[in-house]
C-alpha cells in the first residue's frame, strides 16, 4: 500500500511516467500541487517536498460519464433476460425492494474514488443526499409515459436544478430516461427547461433494436412491456423515421449526453459528427454483458463526434472500475491511438459533463485530481506500459491522497 506525508498547501508527486493528456507523456515526471490545484508538470529535479511513487503512472482522475450509483449494493449484475424489456422489469422490481438509496450511493461513490474515478455523471432517481467526493454531476431521471405525470415530473426537475442554482457546489442536470419511458411532451419540455437553465441533459438512446422498432413503428416488445405494467396508452407514441429525432432534441441543449447509442445509422453518426456538443457515452463492459452488436465508437471518432465512457451501474456491470473499461477499450481499439483511449476516459468525459476547465487533464490551474496506475515493467513504450500494467493503486483528489 502506498503511504505518503504531504503538506496541506504544497506538495510534489513524482512517477516513472506522467500523462497530462493535454500534452505528451513525461518520463520521470513531477506534478506540483498547491492548495489543491496543479501548479506545474515537469521532469526537473524533484523538490524536498516530493513523494516519489516509483514505477507507476500519474494520469488525470478518471471520469465516469454515466453511471447509476443506486445499484452499487448489487454483488452481481441482474441477469439479462431473453428480451431487454424483461431486464428493465427486473430493474424496476429491484428499485421497489431496495429501500432508501443514500447508503448505496455513498458506497458506489467510495468505490469510484478507490478505483481512480474523481468525476461522475450520476443518474439520480430520488432526493438522497449526494456526496461531493468524487465530484458529481447529478442528472435527475425523469420518467412519465402518461400526460398526467408531466407536470409532476417537471416540478421534480425544477426542484433538483434549484440545488445548484442556490449556491450548492453540486452540479445538476436532467435525464429524460428513454423513448419508451418518456411522453413526447415531457421530453420537449425537459429539453426546454435544460436550455432555459443552461444545464446538461442525458438520455438513453438506441440501446436495442427493440427500442428502434418502437420509435419507428410503435410496435414490438416495448409496447407489450408497457401494456404489462399498465402504462400503455394508445396515441402516446410518436413515430419517427429514426433516432435522429431524439438527437436533434438533445442538440438544442448546450451540453448533452446520448447514452449507449449501440446501433446508429450513417446519418445519425454524421449528425453527431457535426454536433460535437452532443456526446455519445459508450459503456464497454455493459455493452459486452448484453452481447450487443459491434458499437460504432470508432466510426464516431473518425467522424469527429464526441465520445465519452461510462460504467453504467452494477445492474449491468460487475463493478464501477473505469480503469477496466479503459483496458477493454485499449484491447479493442483497432485504428484508435492509445493516447485517444486515455483521453476517452479522462478529458472526453470532462468535456461531456462541462467540466473540462476543472478536470480531465494535468495542467496548471486544474484541480489536482489524479489516478495512480501500476506500470508494466516489460515495455519501454509509455502507453504499452500504462495499459499493459495492473490496476489503479491510489487516487489523489484535490491534492489529497486516497489509498
Amino acid at each position: 500500500m502506498l503511504t505518503a506525508a504531504m503538506s496541506d498547501r504544497r506538495h510534489t508527486w513524482k512517477a516513472r511516467w506522467v500523462f497530462p493528456v493535454s500534452s505528451p507523456p513525461v518520463e520521470n515526471g513531477c506534478v506540483e500541487v498547491e492548495a489543491g490545484r496543479i501548479s506545474t508538470v515537469h521532469n526537473r529535479a524533484a523538490s524536498s517536498d516530493c513523494t516519489d511513487l516509483g514505477n507507476v503512472a500519474l494520469i488525470p482522475g478518471l471520469v465516469n460519464a454515466h453511471t447509476h450509483l443506486e445499484f452499487s449494493a448489487l454483488e452481481t449484475p441482474l441477469e439479462p433476460a431473453g428480451q431487454f424489456s424483461e431486464w428493465i422489469g427486473s430493474v424496476m422490481r429491484w428499485r421497489t425492494d431496495r429501500g432508501p438509496a443514500s447508503a448505496t450511493i455513498l458506497a458506489g461513490a467510495a468505490e469510484c474514488l478507490r478505483t481512480g474515478t474523481t468525476t461522475v455523471g450520476e443518474i439520480s432517481t430520488d432526493d438522497s443526499t449526494l456526496p461531493f467526493n468524487p465530484r458529481i454531476v447529478s442528472f435527475r431521471e425523469l420518467i412519465g409515459f402518461s400526460p398526467e405525470r408531466i407536470e409532476a415530473q417537471l416540478e421534480i426537475a425544477r426542484q433538483h436544478l434549484d440545488q445548484s442554482a442556490n449556491g450548492n457546489t453540486l452540479k445538476c442536470g436532467l435525464s429524460p430516461h428513454a423513448p419508451y419511458s418518456v411522453h413526447p411532451d415531457l421530453l420537449r419540455r425537459s429539453v426546454d427547461l435544460a436550455v432555459e437553465r443552461d444545464v446538461p441533459l442525458a438520455m438513453h438512446l438506441a440501446e436495442t433494436p427493440a427500442e428502434i422498432e418502437y420509435v419507428q413503428r410503435g410496435t414490438g416488445e416495448f409496447v407489450e412491456f408497457l401494456k404489462r405494467v399498465g402504462l400503455w396508452q394508445t396515441g402516446d407514441v410518436e413515430r419517427h423515421d429514426s433516432i435522429l429525432f431524439y438527437l436533434r432534441e438533445l442538440a438544442r441543449v448546450r451540453r448533452s449526453l446520448a447514452v449507449h447509442c449501440n446501433s446508429l445509422s450513417t446519418a445519425e453518426i454524421q449528425f453527431l459528427g457535426k454536433n460535437p456538443h452532443v456526446a455519445v457515452v459508450y459503456c464497454p463492459r455493459t455493452h459486452k454483458y448484453f452481447g450487443h452488436t459491434r458499437h460504432p465508437w470508432r466510426e464516431l471518432i473518425q467522424q469527429h463526434a464526441s465520445v465519452a465512457i461510462g460504467t453504467d451501474g452494477r445492474c449491468s456491470n460487475p463493478d464501477l472500475n473505469m480503469w477496466r473499461e479503459a483496458q477493454l477499450l485499449y484491447s479493442n481499439r483497432e485504428t484508435i491511438s492509445p493516447a485517444k483511449v486515455l483521453e476517452l476516459v479522462t478529458l472526453a468525459g470532462s468535456k461531456a459533463l462541462g467540466l473540462e476547465d476543472e478536470t480531465g487533464t494535468l495542467q496548471p490551474g486544474r484541480a489536482a485530481d489524479l489516478a495512480v496506475v501500476e506500470l508494466s515493467s516489460k515495455s519501454a513504450d509509455p502507453f504499452e506500459a500504462l495499459f499493459g500494467g495492473g490496476s489503479v493503486v491510489g487516487t489523489i483528489r484535490n491534492g489529497t491522497p486516497n489509498w
